[in-house]
């Protein structure tokens, strides 16, 4: 954008905001002054013959001009066409289905008169109270005094109509004033919160620094600072705070940089540049010029980790972020400054898939987020095409030796023939967004097949489906169960959902509520892989799970591995305990299944008894029992 067509955008949002404001002033300015001479209007429904004659008189003496129509009977359109200030109707007036007329006025959502009922007696000033009349009048009735009260009704029917008007004005001036407020954010160098360059900012100084090291035969690094949770902390903390938390990372960044020694391996004093610079919400860049050799590297590298997993105090909250690092150098990674921040990007992203730490970029890298890139746009068409498809495994009884349920698990076979592991798609569904449609696609397609096995003749106690934390965190998968178990005639017993550990034992609120939510419906819920992740077992407690499922990595060493048996061991017992239902995965022999029979563990599957097979071979494998 041009400096001129900026101060012409500027000039006009200027404009907007100042006619938004005076037209706000004017709606809050006035409204008193314009209440004693404003005239009104008022209906008033009665068959009191003194109330017909001297209400209006009265009315009209409180500048509210009153109509009184001789039938009551459609007093409910009279309303809505005429729209009155102030509306009088007697509490004996009823409408053809025997109703009182005022109430009828009252429940009508268009009708915003203000309505006063004239009453008989107690039992009447009651009910219209009840009902939400805004007053109520009673035999005799004193006209003069009520004209007073109805001009008090309109005087605040303004108020609110005023009060609403000023409530538009106001979001318009906000409106105009956020997205100018946006628009000089974006054409500033630094950024508001943390003071930092922004990333426009940061590019240009990126360049520079690529030019200057052109000239001088130098080394330029680049590192990309992300974080695995911080999102998490801004729905926790809120905004306020989580710029706080940012600020703080900047300072602590940009101190580190300081300290950054000025002499090179060999003893000779350099110079060097070094910048701090906030990318987005969630990341930081750095840049070093004059970046050194592998050692010193290796130094910045700790130096930014240990600073950066120091807890962070915050409002009397202690916050642990646990930071992504991602670096590349120029000229040997790339030779420009788009590719070489996106490469750093990249291996920061690679640092963030393994939970954290620090990632050099390497040819690796692209070729994992290209790979990534393509499965993404490979799933959307699947999705599309039907090409997903469902493998069940059989889950069997360790006492009696007979199939009690099947999981379904996804498979991915594509039109040439090839396959793409779950563990591969399933993290890119997770990370694009598809992963609803894809869970849903799942949940349906096992539900279904469950179902034809009844009809088969095939009747097992439940089928089992894998849900994603993702699924959980949409806040809609309680209804999409449901649905899908209504569109299948499936009662919720039927159905157990299995959540990973990693997905469940983390104390997440909103997981917990989900989860406490499908209990209510009814079906089954399970935790899956248990053993791998690395949260509170104390969460347990808390969760309305019916099943464990132990890791397949302790079943494999539950014969030669002293700690795989005490740990198995120790599942199991804990899952008695609790009185859940334990189910042992990965058995592949009869010495691993006759430990897991000694410690009377409820359920296995695995290659043992068969691996995942398509739903015909399933039905074969179930009767051949």
């Amino acid at each position: 954008m041009t400096d001129a067509a900026s101060k012409t955008d500027g000039a006009a949002e200027s404009i907007e905001f100042t006619k938004s404001l005076r037209k706000l002033s004017i709606k809050v300015g006035t409204v008193d002054d314009a209440f004693d001479e404003t005239p009104g209007t008022a209906v008033v429904l009665c068959r009191d013959s003194g109330s017909r004659k001297w209400g209006p008189k009265w009315l009209s003496q409180a500048a509210l001009q009153a109509n009184v129509p001789s039938d009551p009977s459609n007093a409910l359109e009279l309303v809505r066409t005429t729209r009155p200030d102030v509306v009088f109707v007697e509490a004996v007036l009823v409408g053809s289905g025997g109703e009182p007329i005022y109430k009828m006025l009252l429940d009508a959502a268009d009708v915003t008169s203000k309505i006063i009922v004239l009453c008989n007696g107690s039992r009447e000033i009651s009910a219209a109270l009840e009902a939400g009349a805004f007053d109520v009048a009673c035999k005799p009735y004193e006209w003069q005094a009520i004209s007073h009260r109805a001009r008090l009704a309109m005087r605040l029917k303004s108020s609110q109509e005023s009060l609403a008007e000023s409530t538009v004005a106001l979001s318009e001036a906000l409106e105009i004033a956020n997205t100018a407020r946006a628009t000089l954010r974006s054409q500033q160098s630094f950024e508001p919160v943390t003071g930092l360059p922004n990333k426009s900012k940061f590019v240009d100084l990126l360049r520079r620094g690529m030019r200057a090291m052109d000239k001088d035969s130098g080394k330029l690094a680049v590192i990309v600072v992300g974080f695995t949770r911080f999102r998490l902390v801004i729905e926790a903390m809120g905004q306020e705070q989580a710029d706080q938390i940012l600020t703080e990372i900047g300072q602590t960044l940009s101190e580190c940089l300081r300290n950054t020694p000025h002499s090179n391996s060999y003893g000779s004093q350099v110079l060097r540049t070094a910048v701090v610079a906030t990318l987005d919400q969630f990341r930081f860049g750095l840049m070093l010029t004059n970046s050194g050799g592998e050692e010193e590297l290796a130094q910045l590298q700790q130096q930014l980790l240990d600073a950066l997993s120091r807890p962070i105090q915050i409002a009397g909250q202690t916050v642990h972020l646990s930071a992504c690092l991602g670096l590349a150098l120029y000229p040997e990674d790339a030779g420009e400054v788009d590719s070489l921040l996106q490469r750093a990007d990249n291996a920061m992203r690679d640092a963030q898939s393994r939970g954290g730490g620090f990632k050099y970029y390497c040819a690796e890298t692209d070729a994992a987020a290209a790979r990534k890139l393509r499965i993404e746009h490979l799933l959307h068409e699947a999705l599309d095409r039907d090409e997903l498809s469902a493998a069940y495994q059989p889950i069997v009884d360790v006492a009696t030796g007979k199939i009690i349920a099947a999981e379904a698990l996804l498979r991915w076979r594509q039109p040439d023939g090839s396959v793409i592991a779950p563990d591969e798609f399933v993290e890119v569904a997770e990370e694009s967004g598809l992963m609803i449609r894809t869970g849903e696609f799942i949940l349906d397609e096992a539900c279904e097949r469950f179902c034809a096995w009844q009809e088969q003749g095939v009747r097992l106690p439940m089928i089992c489906v894998n849900v994603s934390k993702v699924q959980l965190l949409s806040g809609a998968f309680p209804r999409t169960v449901q649905r899908i178990l209504e569109a299948h005639k499936m009662r919720p017993d039927q159905l157990e959902l299995e959540i990973s550990e990693r997905g469940v034992l983390s104390g997440d609120y909103d997981v917990i509520k989900q989860l406490h939510e499908l209990k209510s419906i009814g079906v089954r819920l399970s935790i899956d892989d248990f053993g791998t992740g690395e949260s509170a077992i104390a969460y347990l407690k808390e969760l309305p799970v019916d099943a464990l499922k132990i890791d397949r990595s302790y079943i494999a060493g539950i014969i030669d591995d002293r700690k795989d048996a005490a740990i198995a061991s120790a599942m199991i017992a804990l899952a008695q305990r609790l009185e859940l239902t334990v189910i042992a995965e990965g058995v592949e022999n009869e010495a691993q299944l006759a430990r897991l029979r000694k410690l009377r563990c409820d359920a296995y599957q695995g290659f043992l008894f068969s691996q995942a097979v398509d739903a015909d071979a399933f039905v074969v494998r179930a009767r051949q029992q």
